[in-house]
C-alpha cells in the first residue's frame, strides 16, 4: 500500500468515530420553544426584594344634611375630622329642629388631616313661627297611650296656647327645677306666654325662661318617660313642695341631638288624680 493511501484510511476512519460520538444518547435534548399566549403581558410581579403597596385609601367628607345634631358629631368624630357649628338655619315644620340642613365641603370632597367641615342646623324661630308641627316618628318611651296623648296635647298648647289643655282650675304652678324660682299662672293668665315666664339667671344663662318655649321649640320631638328627671350634669330630680306625691311626666330632648349638657332641657308635667296638669318644671342642661 503506498503512503498515500494509508493516510486516506486513517482520515476516514477519524470520521467514523466522530460521527457516532455526536449521536449518543448522553447528548442534551433541546428545550421547545416557548408558545405565544392570548393573554396580554401585564406588568411584571413583585419580587421578594420588594412586596407591591397599594396608596392608602383617601378619606371623603361624608353626607350629614338630614342627620341629628349628635349623629353628625359623632361621626365627624370617628373620621377625625373637625368641624365649626355656625347660627342656626331658620326653618317650618317640614325639617326636624336641631338637624344638618347645610355643611361645606360638599359630601364626597376629598378630606385631608386639616379639614374642618362647616355645618349648620335647623331650628324654629319661635317669634315668627311655633308650630304646632306633627312629627313623624318621634321618640317616646315605655309609656301608656293616654299618658303620650297627654304630652302631645300639652306639646300643641305650648306652640300654641289657643289649643288648650288640661289644666287644673286653680292655677298651674310654674318654675325653674323645685323650685328655687318660680310663680303661679291663673286661669285667666294661661294663654299669656309671658305669663309663664320665670327668672332671669339659670344654668349659665341670662333669663327669662320659658317651659312653653323650650318645648315649641322642639317641634314636638321629644323623649317621654314617667317621673321626674334629673338635670344634666346628673342631680337628683325632686319635685317642688305642694307638689310632691303627685304623678309625673317628664319631656325632653332626645338623645339624638343631645351631644352636651349646654343642649339638653327637660319639662315636667304634675297631674292630679284626674290627670289635670297642676305643675311644670322647667330643667336645663348645663356646661
Amino acid at each position: 500500500m503506498s503512503s498515500t493511501s494509508w493516510v486516506s484510511g486513517v482520515i476516514a476512519a477519524l470520521i467514523v468515530v466522530a460521527g457516532a460520538a455526536g449521536c449518543s444518547s448522553d447528548a442534551p435534548t433541546p428545550e421547545p420553544a416557548p408558545t405565544s399566549s392570548s393573554e396580554p403581558q401585564g406588568p411584571s410581579s413583585p419580587t421578594a426584594a420588594g412586596p407591591a403597596t397599594s396608596a392608602p385609601a383617601t378619606a371623603v367628607v361624608p353626607d350629614l344634611v338630614g342627620l341629628p345634631s349628635a349623629d353628625a358629631q359623632q361621626l365627624l368624630g370617628e373620621l377625625a375630622l373637625g368641624s365649626s357649628w355656625g347660627p342656626p338655619v331658620t326653618v317650618g315644620c317640614g325639617v326636624r329642629p336641631r338637624t344638618v340642613v347645610r355643611q361645606r365641603p360638599a359630601a364626597g370632597t376629598p378630606a385631608g388631616p386639616r379639614t374642618s367641615v362647616q355645618v349648620r342646623t335647623a331650628a324654629l324661630d319661635l317669634e315668627r313661627f311655633r308650630g304646632p308641627c306633627s312629627p313623624r316618628g318621634a321618640s317616646v318611651g315605655p309609656v301608656e297611650e293616654a299618658d303620650e296623648a297627654l304630652a302631645e296635647e300639652f306639646y300643641r298648647f305650648a306652640a300654641d296656647p289657643s289649643l288648650g289643655a288640661p289644666f287644673a282650675a286653680r292655677g298651674v304652678w310654674v318654675g325653674i327645677e323645685d323650685g328655687p324660682t318660680s310663680t303661679t299662672v291663673s286661669g285667666e293668665e294661661l294663654m299669656d306666654l309671658e305669663a309663664w315666664e320665670v327668672g332671669t339667671e339659670y344654668a349659665e344663662r341670662s333669663g327669662p325662661f320659658s317651659a312653653l318655649d323650650v318645648l315649641a321649640g322642639s317641634g314636638g320631638w321629644y323623649e317621654l318617660r314617667e317621673g321626674v328627671s334629673g338635670t344634666c350634669p346628673e342631680s337628683a330630680g325632686e319635685a317642688p313642695p305642694g307638689l310632691q306625691g303627685l304623678r309625673t311626666l317628664t319631656l325632653s330632648s332626645p338623645a339624638d341631638v343631645t351631644s352636651a349638657c349646654l343642649e339638653w332641657w327637660g319639662v315636667t308635667l304634675f297631674l292630679d288624680a284626674q290627670d289635670r296638669i297642676r305643675g311644670v318644671a322647667l330643667r336645663l342642661g348645663s356646661p
